[in-house]
């Protein structure tokens, strides 16, 4: 496998969304089973979590998922597409929840929505909420800025149209946070390692 998505059915002239939620806690049961419809103006590719897509604990996921794949403008990641980074290449704009995915596309100066959203199991409300913040890395909260947050699915369709008109508007937030978490972007990093390895060999 190489890594090229076949997107044939994708129309060149629309911008392309990418929808990577996680496996738990996740936004991907919030989303409407028509959401594709909503979104009818784009290119859509949707990346799960390995877990959605072959985890019999979420096969609810899997339905919802199967069902979206339907759509025209849709193209549902497979089991053997294991790698994110073709994904993140062809995407405009990344739709996701709290994970890595979206500290891996802000490196690229895209625009990236975070879902508030979630749906959580019982153990994790009310009485409860203490196990759902200890669950969610608190390092995710210094990073928060990197994205627009879209607190519920109502939100989401403007938030997209926004980001896309402006793709630039968090790009010095996206460029100074991605630094921190990745060090210095300059192209160089191989030559860095190189040199330190010569001197410490």
């Amino acid at each position: 496998m190489d890594g090229t998505l076949e997107l044939t059915n994708f129309d060149n002239k629309k911008q392309t969304i990418l929808y990577a939620p996680t496996f738990y806690p996740s936004s991907l049961e919030l989303f409407p089973e028509n959401w594709p419809e909503h979104f009818g103006d784009y290119n859509i590719l949707i990346k799960p979590h390995y877990f959605s897509i072959s985890k019999e604990r979420y096969k609810k996921h899997l339905k919802l998922l199967d069902h979206w794949s339907t759509y025209p403008n849709v193209y549902l990641a497979k089991v053997e597409d294991y790698s994110l980074v073709p994904f993140l290449d062809k995407a405009d704009l990344l739709i996701s929840d709290a994970s890595s995915a979206l500290f891996e596309f802000a490196l690229l100066n895209k625009p990236v929505i975070w879902c508030d959203f979630l749906k959580l199991r019982w153990g994790y409300k009310g009485i409860f909420s203490y196990r759902f913040k200890k669950r969610m890395d608190q390092d995710y909260g210094e990073y928060a800025n990197v994205a627009i947050h879209a607190k519920k699915y109502k939100n989401l369709k403007k938030l997209v149209e926004q980001q896309l008109a402006e793709p630039e508007s968090l790009a010095n937030i996206r460029l100074s946070l991605s630094e921190k978490l990745a060090g210095k972007m300059d192209g160089k990093a191989s030559n860095r390692i190189v040199q330190y390895l010569m001197k410490n060999k």
